[in-house]
């Protein structure tokens, strides 16, 4: 199943300890990351995209289990003392995802199916960039990983009457998302991480174009947008 998924304004949390990230120790531009010697928590703000691919297993008709990989970049914009910093980074991202998705109701003619999804992922990237530059030609080399837990309750039904050719199945549910975020920084030594915690409602569709080929989109929207979009294919 290869897909795309997006996020934008993606809310992250860091809780600082009493020295949060900064890079005086190359004695260049004090406080242009988080602010030193500061505690409390600081909110972080990530937009990417990434191109994935997802291999799903099913023993049973009722259980799925499914792993994902990819690939993709990521942007992070955190707070300091006087102004927002952007970290970017030119290499690449890596993602991956484990999880089990069982039918707790099958769809029927009568009433939708209802099922539960249940899947922990891990994103990885690095940052040699930051915006504003405080110097002319300043780099960083941080690192962001992101460890997600995901709980999704999901109905849908699949509407195909006689003689149509696509079969349409719109689905949703609500979802909860615990993200750990941990920022380390190889220059200054540091690391700083905290947890957010969402839930949210989500809607799709899917659309059984062939027998084993069909498309699909998703989106969410609390805590920033999440959506993916791609195609799903069966060989069995």
């Amino acid at each position: 199943m290869p897909y795309y998924q997006g996020v934008q304004k993606q809310d992250l949390n860091f809780a600082l300890a009493g020295d949060g990230i900064c890079w005086t120790k190359n004695n260049v531009a004090p406080n242009t990351s988080f602010a030193c010697g500061g505690t409390g928590n600081v909110a972080g703000e990530g937009n990417g995209g990434a191109a994935m691919l997802r291999l799903v297993y099913q023993p049973y008709e009722s259980v799925q289990y499914y792993a994902g990989f990819g690939s993709g970049d990521y942007t992070l914009m955190v707070d300091s003392v006087t102004h927002a910093n952007t970290l970017t980074g030119e290499r690449l991202g890596q993602l991956y995802q484990l999880g089990v998705k069982a039918v707790l109701w099958p769809d029927t003619i009568v009433a939708p199916g209802l099922a539960v999804d249940m899947s922990f992922g891990w994103q990885r990237y690095w940052f040699n960039e930051v915006h504003p530059e405080p110097v002319t030609g300043f780099a960083i080399d941080q690192r962001l990983d992101i460890l997600q837990t995901q709980v999704a309750i999901e109905t849908g039904h699949l509407f195909k009457p006689e003689g149509w050719r696509v079969g349409v199945e719109p689905y949703g549910g609500v979802k909860w998302m615990r993200r750990q975020a941990w920022l380390k920084d190889y220059q200054a030594g540091g690391r700083v991480g905290g947890i957010k915690d969402t839930v949210t409602p989500f809607l799709g569709v899917h659309l059984q174009v062939y027998e084993k080929e069909g498309l699909f989109a998703e989106a969410s929207f609390v805590d920033g947008w999440q959506y993916g979009a791609g195609l799903s294919l069966r060989f069995k």
